[in-house]
């Protein structure tokens, strides 16, 4: 299960992706649970709170990456695919990125239809993760799990 979150090289099938995703659920969960632990009794207990914020973060982050690229390397692709399938919108639509926003009378606020789209290719990326078949038989980054 370790290697699973944080090794980058492998094959996953289908049911271990949806399976291993569906886990970082109750792993948030409990994250949720305790993170009004964390800074009791500390000295400085915003700092410990961010840190501990920061570094769940990370976990979390690299996790979903791991999961992807190996599903990614089931489906005889390149892990690098991840970069433009999450990180790449992730950057640009979480950047702020300033293209295409206009100003909407109706709802009285700035919004961004580049950026709102970029948010489709994730979940996009996402059920193609999901729902592709992996290849048969031995491919570049071994053999079928």
């Amino acid at each position: 299960m370790i290697e699973a979150y944080f090794m980058l090289s492998g094959r996953m099938r289908r049911k271990g992706f949806l399976g291993y995703s569906l886990l970082l659920w109750p792993i948030l969960v409990a994250f949720l649970l305790l993170l009004p632990q964390v800074p009791r009794n500390a000295r400085y207990p915003i700092t410990v709170t961010t840190i501990f914020i920061w570094l769940f973060a990370a976990f979390w982050m690299w996790a979903g990456a791991a999961l992807a690229v190996k599903r990614l390397h089931d489906l005889n692709k390149s892990g690098l695919h991840y970069l433009w399938m999450f990180l790449l919108p992730a950057l640009l639509f979480g950047g702020g990125l300033s293209l295409g926003y206009a100003y909407s009378p109706a709802t009285g606020a700035w919004s961004s239809s580049f950026g709102w789209s970029l948010g489709g290719v994730p979940l996009l990326a996402m059920l193609y993760l999901l729902f592709a078949p992996g290849s048969d038989g031995p491919n570049r980054f071994g053999y079928p799990p």
